[in-house]
């Protein structure tokens, strides 16, 4: 039993000492900190935002669905009795749920095909105002009546309440 005990002292030791190091590296689970921020600006409306509901986003992708296939009866589910809408002319409207739905009603209209291929889309949430948000990159494509094609790449804002659209501004780039 003495010639062993070294031996078995040295093992004792060395399990001992790879325990140490093995709590002085961080693993792969550890978060690393990121150093504070301090941005040159401060924002109007905010710069707190964490990625939102991604049912907002479901509800925003259903309506695209709905305009290319014509399909009005169900978008008024998706907006509230109220709706701020800015549009690509920038015009700034306050409408009433119907007649925003007749407006949309009359744009489709005047295309025989129209096809929406979305390029990004997220949802965001604003933490200090606590809004939720529907960000859309969208390529959109379209055949006017007299077979004329044209098409546009735009952004849309859609901001949310109850989970119904209650704003909404478009900010396009028209092909040249």
């Amino acid at each position: 039993m003495k010639k062993f005990a070294p031996l078995l002292a040295c093992v004792v030791l060395f399990a001992a000492c790879k325990d140490d190091q093995k709590t002085e590296q961080p693993s792969a689970e550890t978060p690393v900190a990121k150093p504070a921020v301090t941005f040159p600006y401060t924002a109007s409306y905010s710069s707190d935002f964490s990625i939102g509901d991604p049912e907002l986003t479901q509800k925003v992708l259903d309506m695209y669905k709905a305009l290319e296939s014509s399909q009005y009866d169900t978008l008024g589910t998706y907006y509230a009795d109220t709706v701020n809408w800015r549009n690509f002319a920038e015009d700034d409207l306050v409408l009433p749920r119907e007649k925003l739905i007749a407006k949309i009603r009359n744009f489709r209209e005047q295309f025989r095909e129209l096809s929406e291929t979305p390029i990004a889309f997220t949802a965001l949430h604003s933490n200090d105002r606590n809004d939720d948000w529907v960000i859309t990159w969208i390529k959109e494509k379209v055949t006017y009546r007299n077979g004329r094609q044209d098409s546009t790449t735009y952004q849309e804002c859609w901001r949310f309440r109850d989970g119904k659209v209650y704003m909404h501004d478009s900010y396009a780039k028209y092909k040249r």
